[in-house]
Order: C-alpha cells, then structure tokens, then sequence
C-alpha cells in the first residue's frame, strides 16, 4: 500500500496566477508576502501579487529577506514577523528558496524555537499558517512539496525539513511568470527539474504513479530544455518546461530523492554552486554509481529523454551529459576550489541527508567519497 500527497489544489497553466485572489479571500484578512530580495519587485510580480490580494479584501505586510540558501535565522525572523504583524495566511513568491522559507515561515509562525530544532529532528505536532505557493521558476518545484530546505549555519549543512503539515493550501505555477528567467536560470532549474524526475523514478519508494509522473517529466525536459534556454520567448517550451516541473515535484514529493541531492547540497552550501547547477553537473557521476544496481531503469530514463530506444545504461547516461553540457552547465566539479582535507567532510555530510536513504543503491560515506572523487575527475 502507498499514500500518495499533493497540495489542497494546484493551479496549472497561463493565467494561474490571477487564482491566488480566490484562494486567498476565505483565509484571513492580512497576509505575509514572502519573498527574495529584489527579483520579483524587478519584474512587476510582486505588485502583481499585492493587487491580487487586495483584490480579495487582504492587507499584506512583506518580508523580503530570503537569500539564495535561506538561513535558519531568515526563517526564524519572518515566522516573528508573522506573528507581529497578526498574519492569517503566508503566501510564498519566487523560485525554490522564497517558496521553501515561505513553508518555513508559515510553520514557524505557530511553532516554538527554532526551525534549526526540527532540522535536527525535533517533531513537528501541528500545522502552520495555511500557506499558497507561487511558483516563478520552473524547476525546484517547492509549490508542490512539503519540504523546506534550510540553511543550518553552524554546521554549514542544507537540510531538508519535511512534515505532511507542511503541504501548501494551493499551488500556482503559471508559465507566463517563468518568461523573464535569464538563460542560465532556465537552465538550472531545469536540470533541477530533471534530478527531481530521475531520482524519484529510481527511487526505492517509487511507486507506479511517482514512476509514470517521472517519465513524463524526463521526456518534457528532453524535448524542451534547450529550446527553452535557447530562446526565453519560445511559449510552448515554457509551458512544457514548467509542467515538467509540476510532474517531478508530484512525484518526488512521494517517493523521495537520491544521492545526487545528498551530494549537491553541501556542494552546493560550501561552494557557492546554484543548486540545480550542482544537481546537474553530478547526476551523470550518480547515474554511473547507480546503473550497476539498477541498469534497466537507468536505460528507462534514457528512452524517455530521447524518444527512443535505449538498451545500454551508458547510453542514457551519455544523453543526460549531453543535455547538461548543451545548456551550459559542465560535467563535475573538477573546477571547483575544492583541496584534499575536505573531500571527508563533504562524504559525511552527504549522509546527513534522508535522500541517501532511498537511493536505489545503498551508499556509505566510502561510496560517497568514491563517486566524489569520480566527480572532481569528469569536466
């Protein structure tokens, strides 16, 4: 038997976003915008979104602190703010990070200590503010999800904090709000989109509707990623780019992630690597790892990414390099700063992660070091 999660309703498609006036009328009276530091007031959205909630008879108050990797402390912060300011409802706008704090924030608002706490696994008991995700990226997927992933400072470690509490009341992901992302976002958070798809349908938890979810991702994000890259204007490719997002967030959101996330997230946190950027320069490096266990599903992933037959697991392995290095984003991490003495302290910290647990190979902190090592080789 599975259970399968999703969000109260999720808002697909042009013109979504005008959906946030009616989820938001019946929840309350005054709403925390949450949200990064200059990208959405850059773009009109955040505006956009005040006169939506307006619209629906809600004042706001705004908190737009959420850095790239939002800190325990950002999270701590605005669930005061919420507080303070006597917040019905907390409505997150942006990509992964504002999405993720916002779910951080709404928790927080109702929660004692801190979020830290519950990243090292204090119980969450109760349910936070009622919350609505905007998506403007289409890749993290953090509308869809009930995780938030935190910075934890002291340990220079991001983790994954995770309730079904946390599911959002509504999400909104409408590919008109992805059209201003520059090239290199599109392509990070694409290939985000892409690890979410492949690790979920590798997943030990996958189940047949994670797995189908997943295919149909991998074969958007095939199909579409470059075009998307190539010309931010092109409206079919945002659209499929984004509902591939959708797909991989549904699925992963119930079979969980694997090693590739484990690795890139204190790759991510101790080299300043954009997280789907990291994502995509080590997937090949897992895919490799995995394929000795799991070789027919690895050639899956390659047949829904081309369209076609693949029999051999390098064969698929190789399509996913080639699409990674087409839009602009290399193999490895050979050129990152990286010296001998911390390459321990990276395969340790990689087994903090739950996503370890549900890769479809199990993996040590040797196993780590070893696909790491691999890792800084490859480029």
């Amino acid at each position: 038997m599975h259970d399968f999660r999703l969000p109260g309703v999720i808002h697909f498609g042009w013109g979504a976003f005008d959906r946030l006036r009616d989820e938001a009328e019946p929840l309350g009276k005054r709403a925390l915008l949450v949200t990064g530091r200059s990208a959405m007031k850059r773009t009109g959205v955040l505006d956009r979104a005040q006169a939506l909630l307006a619209q629906a008879g809600l004042t706001t108050a705004l908190f737009d602190e959420v850095e790239s990797d939002p800190s325990g402390a950002t999270i701590d912060r605005g669930g005061e703010l919420a507080r303070e300011e006597s917040c019905d409802l907390v409505v997150g706008l942006g990509g992964g990070s504002p999405m993720d704090a916002a779910r951080g924030i709404a928790a927080m608002a109702v929660l004692e200590g801190s979020i830290i706490d519950y990243a090292r696994g204090k119980r969450v008991e109760r349910p936070g503010l009622p919350l609505i995700n905007v998506a403007t990226t289409a890749g993290t997927a953090s509308e869809i999800t009930s995780v938030s992933v935190v910075l934890d400072e002291e340990r220079r470690l991001k983790v994954g904090v995770r309730s079904p509490f946390w599911f959002a009341r509504a999400a909104i992901a409408d590919p008109d709000l992805t059209t201003t992302m520059p090239p290199a976002l599109t392509a990070a958070t694409g290939l985000d989109a892409l690890t979410h798809a492949v690790e979920s349908y590798l997943s030990t938890r996958a189940t047949p509707p994670s797995e189908a979810l997943a295919l149909r991702s991998i074969s958007l994000i095939g199909s579409n990623l470059r075009a998307a890259v190539a010309d931010g204007a092109d409206r079919a490719a945002r659209e499929a780019m984004a509902l591939a997002s959708m797909l991989a967030g549904m699925a992963f959101a119930n079979s969980g992630l694997g090693l590739v996330h484990a690795l890139a997230h204190p790759v991510g946190a101790r080299y300043g690597v954009a997280h789907g950027a990291a994502c995509g320069r080590l997937l090949p490096p897992v895919l490799r790892y995995n394929a000795a266990a799991v070789p027919e599903r690895v050639a899956a992933v390659g047949r829904a990414l081309l369209g076609r037959e693949v029999e051999e697991p390098h064969e698929a392995i190789e399509s996913v390099e080639s699409l990674v290095v087409d839009v602009g984003v290399p193999i490895g991490i050979a050129d990152l700063p990286i010296v001998e003495r911390e390459m321990p302290v990276l395969a340790q910290d990689t087994l903090v992660s739950g996503s370890v647990k549900t890769n479809p190979r199990p993996a040590t902190e040797e196993d780590a070091r070893a696909v790491l090592d691999g890792a800084r080789h490859t480029g």
